[in-house]
């Protein structure tokens, strides 16, 4: 009975700090948005260890890595961070994920490392979706079911979206896939934000993710 009771009031402080550290985590995020250095100072360390786990799949140097989050750093103190509008702990991990491998992507890219799309036997269609240039979904799920599942959900989105999809799956960046489109930068931003949170709904109700 003791053992139950000491268990069941560890559970609920675990739950307390989870509860704590995800409040001071959005707190923080809000007031780095509204310009404060300090806030920026504080999450700091909070956005090394996100970003380095969202750089575990690209088996980069320790220097690349850290150019990398300087790189996504810069940016997001340069005004990226504004374009964070979720809620919750979740939501912001997700972003700071995003993002951080999408620069990776193009540091791998840039540095001439990246696999041709014919070496990874893409032959068009939804064939990207399961690789390399899909890193901040695919990469994540944990079986070839959940896979399978996103490619049908892929399938099951409206021809302007899944087309996106496809284009950010392969590495293009939102300017290049405005350009590429005839849309504003902001708007195919904000278009493949939603729709990939939509992706990531259903994945984690399936419990991909």
């Amino acid at each position: 009975m003791m053992r139950a009771r000491r268990a069941s009031s560890r559970a609920r402080l675990a739950r307390q700090r989870r509860t704590a550290i995800s409040a001071d985590l959005l707190d923080l995020v809000k007031r780095c948005r509204d310009g404060d250095p300090e806030a920026w100072r504080a999450l700091l360390p909070h956005f090394q260890t996100i970003g380095h786990r969202a750089l575990r799949s690209f088996r980069l140097s320790s220097p690349d890595q850290d150019d990398v989050l300087s790189d996504v750093l810069a940016s997001l103190f340069g005004g990226g961070l504004s374009r964070f509008r979720g809620e919750t702990l979740p939501q912001f991990l997700a972003f700071v994920k995003v993002v951080v491998r999408n620069r990776a992507i193009d540091v791998v890219k840039e540095r001439g490392r990246w696999p041709s799309a014919n070496a990874q036997g893409d032959e068009g269609g939804d064939a990207g979706v399961a690789q390399p240039g899909d890193p901040d979904i695919s990469h994540e799920m944990a079986d070839e079911e959940c896979v399978t599942f996103l490619r049908q959900e892929i399938s099951r989105l409206r021809r302007e979206d899944r087309e996106l999809y496809l284009m950010k799956a392969r590495g293009m960046k939102e300017r290049e896939i405005a350009e590429q489109t005839g849309r504003p930068p902001g708007t195919v931003a904000s278009q493949i934000a939603r729709m990939m949170e939509r992706l990531r709904a259903a994945l984690r109700e399936r419990g991909c993710l």
